[in-house]
């Protein structure tokens, strides 16, 4: 009995109410973190395992069923290799095609081009984010970080198989593009990439010329390659398409539909805008000299 009562008083009330706060305080944390996983990094896997369930001639509905329904659609005209019955002579026949993207939160761009039997013949990605770098395989032995890896990373595409590098500079535009084909252990597929002013980085080919028809210099396209980030990739099935009749600026989505949603106001904006330029400024000084010239 003497030991019973010299047992110290415990405030029970208080412990109570105490690990109460703390269970309350643990569940907030716990959602903001999880609403924040789900909002980047999270999502970003969810966005990359998706995209690699991909694969020329899937059906668009499976698409819709890992990206659900997408935000623009519209018709667009691409050109395929054909041959005259009665001549034999090889030409081009005009094909309409359905092209469909999602902007895949803030981070990228996911396109598809559907035949009339809403069949993926196209499809690709372009990056906005620089926490959304998902590795692509170009072929059987090539890899690419899109937001990181340069287009010198890649072999020079063949003239005489995949055709030579495009590129288009205008007032407000510009894109670049170049093909790769690897036969058959590529399963037949031809994979475009290169830069959309969709995406990010993006770095203006300004020194190249307005198109390859007034690039003087194959230098400049050997710097530019050496430079440049590629954010954008295209695959396209087998097949008869010529898809230098979309390119380059079919390598990225459609820049004029894609700037008119999600308009940044306030804070974020001016984040945005001071991030950018000091992007501009490192890249200048990054430069060459000779180049900058």
């Amino acid at each position: 009995m003497l030991f019973v009562q010299w047992l110290p008083t415990v405030d029970t009330k208080l412990n109570i109410w105490t690990t109460a706060a703390i269970i309350v305080a643990s569940i907030g944390l716990y959602n903001i973190a999880r609403g924040w996983w789900r909002n980047t990094l999270g999502k970003r896997g969810f966005f990359v395992r998706n995209f690699r369930k991909l694969a020329p001639h899937v059906r668009h509905e499976y698409v819709k069923g890992l990206f659900g329904e997408p935000a623009w659609q519209y018709k667009r005209s691409l050109q395929e290799h054909t041959i005259a019955v009665e001549t034999g002579d090889p030409g081009f026949v005009e094909k309409e095609f359905t092209v469909r993207t999602w902007p895949l939160g803030r981070m990228a761009y996911l396109t598809t081009w559907c035949t009339e039997d809403d069949e993926v013949e196209i499809y690709g990605i372009t990056t906005r984010s620089r926490i959304f770098r998902p590795v692509v395989r170009i072929g059987t032995d090539h890899v690419v970080r899109l937001g990181k890896s340069r287009l010198s990373s890649l072999p020079a595409p063949d003239p005489d198989v995949e055709g030579l590098a495009l590129w288009a500079v205008g007032a407000q535009r510009y894109s670049y593009s170049e093909s790769h084909y690897f036969g058959s252990p590529g399963g037949y597929r031809t994979w475009v990439v290169g830069v959309s002013d969709a995406g990010l980085p993006a770095m203006a080919p300004v020194h190249l010329g307005a198109n390859p028809q007034e690039c003087d210099d194959p230098a400049e396209i050997e710097r530019y390659r050496a430079q440049a980030r590629i954010n954008s990739v295209l695959i396209a099935g087998s097949g008869a398409l010529r898809l230098d009749s979309i390119l380059p600026s079919g390598v990225g989505p459609e820049f004029g539909r894609v700037m008119l949603i999600e308009p940044e106001y306030g804070l974020r904006a001016r984040l945005i805008r001071f991030r950018w330029l000091i992007h501009v400024a490192t890249s200048r000084l990054r430069e060459p000299r000779a180049f900058r010239e």
